[in-house]
């Protein structure tokens, strides 16, 4: 098991802490998620696998093509390079002198800028084309808040008052590529993060809860939301396929400390994130186990180990010719 001792202080970023790893030894100069995992979560490090997972994503971008994470397309400095499918490489990087680690910085800065003024551009004439009136634009904020969004069911839609509250969040060609490659509960997390985004502002903070539940949203300093995501690639809830693994999510969801997000269709376009409250959407059964345990070589010879014993005539005499010492 490799070992990183920066990776267990709080003081540490994420991003410090595969500066650490790298500079340590612990990771090659071109990188994988899976080789982060293994050095940066427990027991070597603090953070959890989905963090490992989505920040190289969330903080990187590409030299040529379009690939930009949205951290940095929202104005955070890029950290990362995207230097191959699922691969990655630090902008400054520990075997770099001074001078390179500054201009490899200033490549990265001015690429993220260009990528993010070609998506404005893009939004922008995206807008002018199918943007409705304004009066329209309002009248769908104030059913928006009044409703929590619609019920898919059977094809139609459905009020939320009385049903599972959801909301519908767009994907466009950038976020796609963007989770290409993800797995299911990585795509929903990044799902689920933008959609924070665009309710709560740049204010917002999303943090790895490491406390019962994935996501730990903080505005102001002040946690507003925890939230366990849960992801699914069925346009529907799926509720046979919905598991809690741990009993640390049990008692968040049970005491309403944490909702669950339900994200479904996140192969798609316009996947749908499922707000769920414990009690009044859903309720938590243990299911029973049953340990598989080995059979022992020892067990093979004892046959009848285990088996019943059936005694047909348990008082009758026994017949002399069945002793060996009186023959």
């Amino acid at each position: 098991m490799k070992e990183i001792t920066a990776t267990v202080n709080e003081d540490r970023t994420f991003w410090e802490c595969v500066y650490d790893a790298r500079h340590n030894g612990l990771i090659p100069r071109v990188w994988r998620t899976s080789e982060l995992i293994e050095v940066l979560t427990p027991p070597a490090g603090r953070f959890s696998p989905n963090t490992a997972s989505v920040l190289p994503y969330n903080g990187s971008v590409s030299r040529e093509g379009n690939g930009i994470g949205d951290f940095v397309r929202r104005g955070g400095e890029p950290k990362a390079w995207r230097v191959g499918r699922g691969k990655f490489q630090l902008v400054m990087d520990p075997d770099d002198n001074v001078d390179q680690q500054h201009t490899q910085r200033e490549l990265a800065m001015k690429r993220a800028g260009e990528l993010t003024s070609g998506i404005r551009r893009s939004a922008a004439q995206q807008n002018r084309v199918s943007a409705p009136p304004p009066s329209v634009q309002a009248q769908r904020r104030s059913r928006t808040n009044i409703e929590s969004n619609t019920l898919p069911a059977n094809g139609r839609n459905l009020r939320a008052s009385g049903r599972h509250e959801s909301v519908s969040v767009s994907l466009n060609d950038l976020d796609l590529r963007e989770i290409a490659e993800s797995s299911t509960e990585q795509k929903a997390l990044y799902i689920v993060e933008k959609y924070i985004r665009d309710e709560y502002g740049e204010q917002v903070e999303i943090e790895d809860d490491q406390d019962g539940a994935d996501l730990r949203i903080t505005v102001g300093g002040k946690t507003v939301k925890r939230i366990e995501v849960k992801g699914t690639g069925s346009k529907e809830i799926a509720w046979s396929q919905l598991k809690v693994s741990s009993q640390r999510s049990h008692d968040s969801l049970e005491s309403g400390d944490a909702s669950m997000y339900r994200v479904v269709d996140v192969e798609g376009t316009q996947p749908r994130i499922y707000m769920l409250t414990y009690g009044r959407d859903f309720t938590l059964e243990p299911e029973p186990r049953w340990a598989v345990k080995q059979v022992r070589p020892e067990d093979d010879r004892y046959p009848l180990r285990g088996r019943p014993y059936r005694y047909d005539h348990p008082e009758g005499p026994v017949a002399g010719d069945d002793w060996e010492s009186l023959k």
